[in-house]
């Protein structure tokens, strides 16, 4: 199921983030506007503010009040981005040149500033503390996964249970937050709450396990950047995680050589391809996606059926089964 019929639900909503979006990132400093439009504008799939509308109708909230909350995430969410390009020196995001190939590091730090105050303004504006705790605590998170990645990156020990801690901070905080921010603004009691938010967190993970595979499996053209791109930022993602876990101590050396150096040839790219076959470590990979999209669907047993918790189900199974 494609992503924008999962999302009919809250179509007419997600219209209107996108219009949220607009207004709220206006400045009278024109390239603040320029820049952050265009990582807005830049084929984002709006997965993040589709879970804080779906989580809010599906709880019975007027799902209109949940809009600026949804353009709020996503915001932080393009924010991160923004700043994750930078550490990266990525000049590509989703097939066009990132902010920082385009403006440079200063702009792209600022505007990402920019768009995190932007985003706490909206949650501020509720008055509900909860809302801004939940905000800042994702933040905080995030940016924790991020420093804990720098610090493991190129790091041949790091283990299987390491690289999910990382990416739970990293990437699953921000669904979790949506999700838990959407069951906050519908008056949800905590046992809700708490379900969602693990929703949320299981999915994230499943979503960047699946993330992790494309960076292998998946054409350029389609997936936005250019394949091998982990590795060529000495990364250690769960495929090669697996294999290193696996593999001879020759096909060790070469794993280590390919993640310590300045680029990755097409050559390069296949014998890495190669080992990850050789061990079966992408299919344990989406082993692993599965899993944790189905624990997140595990967590929607609380709920009673509507149309809005089978998107929420049709989101998990889209986590692992897309090709971008």
């Amino acid at each position: 199921m494609s992503l924008s019929t999962i999302c009919l639900p809250i179509q007419s909503e997600l219209r209107d983030v996108e219009t949220v979006l607009s207004e709220k990132v206006s400045s009278p400093v024109e390239l603040v506007s320029t820049a952050a439009n265009y990582i807005l504008q830049n084929g984002g799939k709006r997965i993040r503010p589709a879970l804080l509308l779906l989580t809010a109708k599906m709880l019975g909230l007027k799902v209109s009040n949940a809009v600026p909350f949804g353009a709020a995430i996503e915001m932080i969410h393009a924010a991160s981005l923004m700043h994750d390009d930078v550490l990266d020196n990525a000049r590509l995001r989703r097939g066009k040149q990132s902010s920082n190939a385009k403006w440079g590091n200063q702009i792209s730090i600022l505007v990402g500033d920019f768009l995190w105050c932007r985003a706490s303004s909206i949650a501020i504006s509720n008055g509900n503390m909860k809302i801004l705790q939940a905000v800042t605590e994702a933040v905080e998170k995030t940016t924790e996964g991020e420093i804990l990645e720098i610090v493991r990156c190129n790091d041949f020990n790091i283990t299987q249970e390491d690289y999910l801690n990382i990416i739970s901070l990293k990437t699953a905080m921000l669904f979790a937050c949506s999700c838990r921010v959407g069951a906050i603004l519908a008056g949800a009691s905590e046992k809700f709450e708490a379900a969602l938010k693990n929703y949320g967190l299981n999915l994230g993970v499943a979503f960047q396990l699946t993330d992790d595979i494309l960076d292998y499996t998946a054409s350029e053209e389609r997936f936005g950047k250019k394949a091998g791109t982990d590795m060529c930022e000495g990364r250690l993602t769960l495929p090669v995680i697996l294999a290193l876990d696996r593999c001879n101590s020759n096909e060790t050396g070469t794993i280590k050589d390919l993640l310590l150096a300045n680029s990755l040839d097409n050559a390069r790219l296949c014998e890495i391809k190669n080992i990850l076959n050789k061990y079966g470590t992408i299919e344990a990979s989406f082993d692993a996606a599965r899993k944790f999209a189905s624990l997140a669907k595990d967590e929607l047993v609380h709920f009673k059926p509507s149309l809005e918790k089978d998107s929420l189900i049709a989101l998990a199974d889209h986590s692992v089964s897309r090709s971008v």
